[in-house]
């Protein structure tokens, strides 16, 4: 017989009560909201939210970009025109993405 003390018992309650309290905070907002119907303004974020999410990664992405110093941004403008110009030939935000990720890294490794 495997005998276990206080400690271990106390350890074994604290992860089932975390585990509970983790699903409960994951399903109670499916549960308040089952009958709720969104907003357009909420849809239209909805739609949005990819679009809205990559232009605030490519902000955050070119804050410390150096305009004055060489190759004055040049890798970073190549990188983003390239995504903004893959998206619009072949609209799959994957391929955008990968691809000119390459060229940037690529680009790095040039200049």
């Amino acid at each position: 017989m495997i005998s276990v003390n206080s400690s271990e018992w106390l350890v074994f309650v604290a992860v089932l009560v975390s585990a509970f309290a983790t699903f409960l905070t994951r399903a109670m907002p499916f549960y308040a909201v089952k009958n709720y119907k969104p907003s357009p303004w909420l849809s239209a974020i909805e739609r949005h939210m990819g679009l809205m999410i990559m232009v605030i990664l490519v902000f955050y992405a070119l804050k410390d970009t150096k305009f004055s110093v060489f190759p004055y941004g040049l890798n970073e403008a190549v990188g983003v025109l390239s995504a903004v110009f893959i998206h619009l030939k072949f609209k799959n935000t994957l391929l955008s993405i990968v691809i000119s990720t390459a060229i940037y890294m690529v680009m790095i490794r040039i200049f």
